[in-house]
């Protein structure tokens, strides 16, 4: 196959995808411009595609520093770090959850910020972002009600300008919450007249707004506040000059920003794509980074791939046997290359798996959530490699519950009601660590309704809302319609619990569901009960 060949088929595949209609120009003109420059991460692709495992001999220049991490890391995931840091074009690192991929993009994501490279990261569910929730710098979440330019003025005006922050004491000296209230401009107005002055005046003002503290507290406090005067008086400076800023002043530092590497963008695969907000797609990152990468479709990944110097992608890879293809129909899109890769949408992270050359590659083989007794259960049916148990101990144990992993074969009237009554058996202390996963919304608010008075700490939701989620002790609700499962989201549900796992459903109607999930309820260590006793 040649690349002519290549762009007939990638312009067939984007005229039939669901997506095309929602392409806006500054997204076609990107497309239109892979003919004469395409980006690294898509010549990979193409020559990949055409020319089969291939090395390319260009390099982005991102020459990233030594990266010492911030969440810690084991050998193994500290070299998937380093091939994401690297200046190949791609790196693809695959690994089953539970095995390290988000703590490996964490990492990844703050140092390529704080190291002035401009970062664009995308998942596929909106819950994974969540792991993302404190960036450093200005990290814009995609949003189809607002574009970027807008929202980081509104961003300026009500957080960073409004609240500009002075680090008053030294390194050496502890951090003081108390002194930390008063960063307000009216609380310096209030105070910086007696600080200098008045001793005994400042301290009875300090009782009434703390009157929980001490008096020797209370002196350490307004000693405190006599030494940082000149600090304080800056921090008030800043506070009046900023909040007086015009409109016009807002956006000139906004223009700026975008421009400041450190304004990353996060938010899922299909907001970006849905966007109208023409900047984001005119501008060009260092790092694009797609958690949930096995969810991308030819489409998707070669358009993403248009956006940055390098893609990193961060995915999970179904076993074959339960593969969405076919044996028949795999046989018979191996007749030639372009197919093997064009008609296997959405499974396009498995081809580049197979077929990018290791140097381009990483794949996770130790896992870190899972209990080995739960591990032992879930891993051969989900995975088709060995999974090393690098179990870190939890709290949780319970003697009188003699397995961690259980199937409750029950009927659709009664499991509800044995998954709230086995609930309510633990202590209420334990709720903060106890999650219930459905996979309809109905019985997902059925529950939530049936234990709101008890259990508000409880984490309640439908698959997709547990996506980069876990908890210690999980209930899954197996309820519904099998056929409207997919066989991904029984993947997710199985690996949320870390120390219990215990599963609620009709074991007749769901051994047929799947390939998973007749080899999972048949393995010879899952026990099955019929009713839940705690003695």
């Amino acid at each position: 196959m040649n690349e002519q060949q290549f762009w007939m088929e990638l312009q067939k595949l984007i005229y039939q995808s669901e997506d095309f209609s929602k392409i806006n120009q500054t997204q076609w003109e990107r497309l239109i411009s892979l003919h004469t420059s395409p980006a690294l991460p898509t010549k990979l692709i193409i020559e990949t595609v055409c020319h089969g495992s291939v090395y390319l001999t260009e390099q982005s220049a991102l020459n990233f520093p030594a990266i010492h991490p911030t969440i810690p890391l084991n050998a193994s995931q500290q070299l998937a770090l380093e091939m994401a840091v690297s200046n190949s074009a791609i790196a693809l690192i695959a690994g089953s959850p539970g095995t390290g991929k988000t703590r490996i993009a964490k990492n990844l994501v703050e140092a390529a910020i704080n190291c002035s490279k401009r970062v664009l990261l995308l998942t596929h569910h909106s819950t994974t972002l969540n792991a993302y929730c404190n960036l450093p710098g200005y990290p814009f979440r995609i949003s189809q009600q607002q574009n970027y330019r807008d929202w980081l003025i509104k961003e300026l005006r009500t957080q960073h300008l409004a609240h500009p922050k002075i680090d008053y004491l030294p390194l050496h000296l502890l951090p003081d919450e108390v002194l930390t209230k008063l960063r307000t401009a009216a609380k310096l107005e209030k105070y910086l007249p007696l600080i200098q002055n008045n001793s005994q005046q400042l301290i009875e003002l300090l009782q009434q707004d703390f009157p929980d503290l001490g008096d020797s507290r209370l002196q350490l406090l307004a000693y405190r506040l006599q030494r940082l005067k000149p600090l304080l008086q800056q921090q008030l400076k800043l506070n009046q000059l900023y909040n007086n800023l015009s409109e016009n002043a807002v956006a000139e530092i906004a223009d700026k920003l975008i421009e400041n590497p450190q304004a990353s963008v996060v938010g899922t695969v299909d907001d970006f794509i849905q966007i109208q907000d023409p900047f984001l797609w005119k501008k060009s990152f260092d790092l694009v980074i797609v958690e949930e990468a096995e969810y991308l479709t030819c489409f998707k990944l070669i358009l993403l791939s248009t956006l940055g110097n390098k893609l990193v992608l961060f995915g999970n890879e179904l076993p074959k046997q339960f593969s969405r293809i076919s044996q028949n129909q795999s046989s018979r899109n191996q007749s030639s290359q372009n197919q093997s890769f064009f008609t296997r949408s959405p499974e396009c992270f498995k081809w580049l798996n197979q077929h990018l050359l290791p140097a381009y590659r990483y794949q996770l083989t130790e896992q870190f959530r899972l209990h080995p007794e739960i591990a032992n259960l879930v891993y051969p049916v989900i995975c088709d490699r060995w999974i090393l148990n690098q179990f870190s101990q939890f709290d949780c144990h319970f003697p009188q519950i003699r397995h961690r992993l259980f199937w409750q074969n029950t009927r659709n009237q009664r499991r509800d009601e044995q998954i709230i009554q086995f609930i309510q058996s633990f202590e209420i202390s334990l709720n903060h660590k106890i999650g219930i996963i459905t996979f309809e919304r109905q019985e997902r608010d059925y529950l939530r309704n049936k234990l709101s008075q008890r259990c508000n700490e409880i984490l309640i939701g439908t698959v997709s809302e547990w996506t980069g989620i876990e908890r210690e002790i999980v209930f899954i609700s197996f309820s519904g319609h099998p056929e409207n499962v997919s066989v991904k989201d029984i993947n997710i549900a199985i690996t949320r619990g870390q120390s219990y796992l215990f599963l609620f459903g009709d074991y007749d109607i769901w051994s047929q569901h799947s390939a998973l999930m007749r080899s999972f309820l048949s393995h010879p260590q899952l026990h099955i009960e019929r009713t839940v006793v705690l003695s």
